[in-house]
């Protein structure tokens, strides 16, 4: 809070009256401009009765009020020395800046040195709800407040339910900390905490310092602790080492590092444990993440991962995502892109940690891989050329290694109107190896070359509704002519067939990677249908609905799987609507009408209401794989109660994926939260039951922000 403030002691109280009746915000204070420059401000005095005789002591009585930039001090009867520009109130008085406001029993001070003392005072940051009281305070230069004798808290009313008590506080308004010398931390009356010195902010300033506590609970682990430290090395560069203690296991050390600069940058994360009490091993995990922006169009990246063991994620993950993780990414990219073109250069790696994933299925490293792409018009003549090509090498420990280089010129026409567009393709896809290693195969440097042409055409139609609507009708057809090569004698590195959806309506090739060209001789027919608000053109609803035709039977196939002989794909139909402003729904299906049954099926609902209450559900159904539900809840119960909850089920197996519930509380100065998880550890069917607390006493010990909510998302 910046510019002046005038206070009197009625005005005064009566904020401490609304202290006790609502929750100020914020608990804890903006950063506040450093104390301006008073020397030259005149001082303005306001008084019922003055007595003043040139080159004596004045003597001002009844209502006093005096102002200079933005200091304003309030009492009844002052003394004012000229000479040495000291003022004396043996009184109540009140005094506020834009840092600091007291209220004492008498007060001295002087505008020379900005410093002063109070006796017997109750004081607060402005800005804040940070307030307590004193035996004495001393103001020092503009920027120190010391007091002596203190009790500090953010909670308001006469009764606080966390308070800070201290023999000395020193709050250093320039750097915005405070110092506390022998203090004792009591919530709810019960002393908690002892520290014959620390720190704490008093303002959103980053600084070092310990974080709040967590405490938490597992089968599997048993009871555990962990208390962070934050290390603010400088404004760009921080770090959060956290000590943390399992119960059955021992001690690890948890870290988290930040750095950016103009042109980079950069996280490091990483757990180490010494030693596992529970397996007799060294346990660890890194991730390191860098990017940068060494020119104006190139772009570098950098992802470094690793863990200790396959079981370090089933032992110490938290949430079903990590517990079900296959392998780890290792890898380091640089691209860069002009008007027409783009180039990337990679090189990754992998750590298997599925013991599931056999050796002749792990993926490969690629070391490296080059890609450029072109895509410019040629001149005016409507036509464009573009080229996808690569060159990469692969590599494993087993199977067949390699380099393979893919190269796809094409030409299209792409013309867009307001009734539609059209856009057919010609284009020629070859691709080549080398191979170190072969197993089983009779050339190895086989290759590859097919023609593919296509054609994209649909219409735009739309009307207004009686509604005041306006609703769209677009028709679209897509043509695909591959012809048949066999490819039997190339490996497969990289490549695997899309999973089947809209998308794959009007895709020239049915497999990700360029190991496998699919044939095709194809029509692909849909139709989209939407709605738009009349008044602020928001999309209300839209239907999409397709199918491809297949002329001829799909040849190419991964592996030893039949050609496809099907003349028809499963029909597909995408919905999402909003019939209101606070819920959306969206739903998806794949129905086969040769075998006259619905192969893939989901369903989603979102709503939010007005005081923050969020519901979402979602269904999936694939058939013989997928068949699970997914339920979460988040609702405010009222400005301080907060409930949280999830399960995601399989129907399939008949069993819980996760299921978790958690409760929040949080008053104006203080908030707690527990939560309560169990979610599938691995597929042996084993569970992990959790559960976590944390005490947040707001304004002490964070780093400077807000309160962050437990539930986000």
């Amino acid at each position: 809070m910046t510019g002046l403030l005038c206070f009197s002691v009625a005005s005064a109280q009566e904020l401490a009256d609304s202290l006790a009746a609502a929750c100020p915000q914020p608990a804890i204070g903006p950063i506040l401009p450093p104390a301006p420059d008073r020397s030259g401000a005149p001082i303005i005095m306001y008084a019922k009765q003055l007595s003043a005789n040139y080159g004596e002591q004045a003597q001002a009585s009844g209502h006093v009020e005096l102002f200079r930039a933005d200091q304003h001090l309030a009492t009844e009867l002052i003394f004012y020395d000229p000479e040495n520009r000291e003022i004396t109130m043996p009184v109540a008085v009140s005094y506020e800046d834009q840092q600091v406001w007291v209220r004492g029993e008498k007060a001295h001070y002087s505008f020379d040195n900005e410093s002063g003392r109070f006796s017997t005072i109750d004081y607060g940051l402005t800005g804040s709800s940070a307030n307590g009281s004193a035996d004495w305070i001393e103001l020092i230069g503009g920027h120190t407040s010391q007091l002596h004798g203190i009790v500090y808290t953010t909670c308001p009313g006469k009764h606080p339910e966390w308070e800070l008590s201290a023999r000395e506080l020193e709050l250093r308004h320039d750097k915005g900390i405070g110092v506390a010398l022998g203090a004792k931390l009591k919530f709810k009356g019960i002393p908690i905490l002892y520290f014959p010195w620390f720190t704490f902010p008093i303002d959103d300033r980053r600084k070092s310092g310990f974080l709040y506590p967590s405490f938490g609970n597992t089968n599997d682990n048993g009871f555990e602790f962990g208390i962070p430290w934050y290390w603010n090395i400088a404004p760009n560069h921080d770090a959060t080492f956290e000590p943390r203690y399992f119960a059955n296991r021992g001690f690890m050390l948890s870290g988290e590092y930040r750095f950016l600069t103009a042109k980079t940058h950069g996280l490091l994360d990483f757990d180490y444990m010494p030693d596992d009490r529970k397996t007799g091993d060294q346990r660890y995990y890194y991730r390191f993440q860098h990017r940068a922006t060494p020119l104006k169009r190139w772009r570098t990246a950098l992802v470094l991962e690793r863990v200790s063991d396959d079981q370090y994620f089933l032992d110490f993950g938290t949430s079903l995502f990590q517990a079900s993780r296959q392998f780890l990414r290792s890898n380091a990219t640089m691209n860069g892109a002009g008007h027409y073109w783009n180039f990337e250069i990679t090189a990754d790696d992998f750590q298997i940690i599925d013991e599931n994933i056999k050796p002749i299925n792990e993926p490969y490293r690629r070391l490296p891989r080059l890609a450029f792409w072109i895509d410019r018009p040629l001149f005016r003549s409507g036509f464009s050329f573009g080229l996808d090509s690569e060159l990469v090498y692969f590599d494993r420990n087993i199977g067949t290694t390699g380099a393979r280089f893919d190269l796809n010129p094409k030409v299209y026409w792409d013309h867009f109107a307001s009734w539609g567009f059209i856009k057919p393709g010609l284009g020629y896809r070859y691709t080549a190896y080398a191979l170190d290693q072969v197993d089983s195969a009779p050339n190895d440097s086989p290759d590859r070359g097919m023609v593919i042409a296509s054609v994209d055409a649909g219409l735009f139609f739309d009307r207004l509704t009686h509604g005041g609507s306006n609703q769209t009708l677009e028709p679209r057809l897509f043509y695909l002519y591959v012809p048949y090569e066999n490819q039997d004698d190339l490996p497969d590195f990289d490549t695997g067939e899309f999973t089947f959806g809209f998308s794959q309506l009007f895709n020239t090739n049915r497999f990700s990677g360029a190991d496998r060209q699919g044939d095709a001789n194809q029509l692909s027919i849909a139709l989209t249908t939407r709605t738009f608000n009349g008044e602020n053109g928001q999309e209300q609803w839209r239907l999409s609905i397709g199918q491809i035709f297949y002329f001829e039977s799909q040849r190419v196939q991964l592996g030893v799987q039949p050609e496809m002989e099907e003349s028809l794909s499963p029909f597909i139909a995408e919905l999402t609507w909003q019939p209101i402003k606070r819920l959306s729904t969206v739903a998806g299906l794949q129905y086969d009408w040769d075998e006259n049954r619905i192969g893939v099926g989901s369903i989603g609902l979102r709503w939010s209401g007005k005081k923050g209450e969020r519901i979402g559900f979602e269904y999936r159904f694939r058939r013989d794989q997928v068949d699970q539900f997914d339920i979460r809840i988040f609702w405010p119960i009222n400005e301080r109660w907060k409930v949280l909850s999830r399960i995601n089920y399989s129907l399939a197996d008949n069993d819980i994926l996760e299921i978790q519930g958690g409760v929040e509380y949080e008053s104006c100065c203080w908030a707690v939260r527990t939560v309560l998880r169990r979610y599938l550890k691995n597929s042996d069917g084993d569970f992990r039951d959790g559960i976590f607390f944390e005490l947040n006493l707001k304004g002490l010990a964070s780093l400077g922000t807000r309160t962050q909510e437990l539930f986000q998302n």
